[in-house]
């Protein structure tokens, strides 16, 4: 008699799950069969490991908007956009943050802003011809422009002009600036 209540108990435990998946269209995806595959919950897929580049310890792929695609693969038995995945799919491209660089070296602009700053080398090297031929004219602005250009550099305010950032040794003083969003949880 016992083994007989265990089964019901698991035949009604089964039939609850069963009407809640049913019921609910974000429990199971595969009920659901015109779903897109980015609108897929987190759990639901899988997304690759970014590509690491070795030289600029940055993702692979970043473009000027700041961001990568990398590969997601939606889990098994999961139906999205009108077809079934075996969890080796490629379903979709996400896009994660990363930090575009152009090749701009960050401790060859702080070398060239304390030892040629007073020429304007390090706003040559950055991108900025302007400014470092005022300061070649003027040497450095008298050195404080020099100076001040120093201090920018090594507090990562002033960057190279096609809005990239910098190629920054692995272990080297990288900036992260924090901000609040919609998207920031506490």
């Amino acid at each position: 008699m016992r083994v007989a209540r265990v089964n019901n108990y698991s035949q009604i435990v089964l039939f609850v799950c069963y009407l809640v998946s049913t019921a609910n269209k974000f429990c199971v995806a595969s009920a659901v069969s015109d779903t897109t595959c980015e609108k897929l919950l987190v759990g639901q897929y899988t997304c690759d490991a970014p590509i690491i580049d070795p030289i600029t310890q940055e993702i692979s792929g970043c473009a000027k908007n700041a961001s990568a695609r990398i590969p997601c693969k939606p889990l098994n038995q999961i139906v999205c956009n009108g077809k079934l995945y075996n969890g080796s799919m490629i379903g979709f491209y996400k896009d994660v943050p990363c930090r575009y660089t152009n090749g701009y070296s960050y401790i060859v602009a702080l070398a060239l802003s304390l030892f040629l700053g007073w020429l304007g080398v390090d706003r040559f090297y950055l991108g900025y011809p302007a400014i470092g031929l005022l300061k070649l004219c003027s040497f450095g602005l008298c050195g404080i422009g020099a100076l001040v250009d120093f201090l920018l550099i090594a507090t990562q305010v002033l960057l190279p002009s096609d809005g990239s950032n910098y190629v920054i040794d692995f272990y080297g003083p990288r900036l992260v600036r924090l901000f609040v969003n919609n998207d920031t949880y506490y």
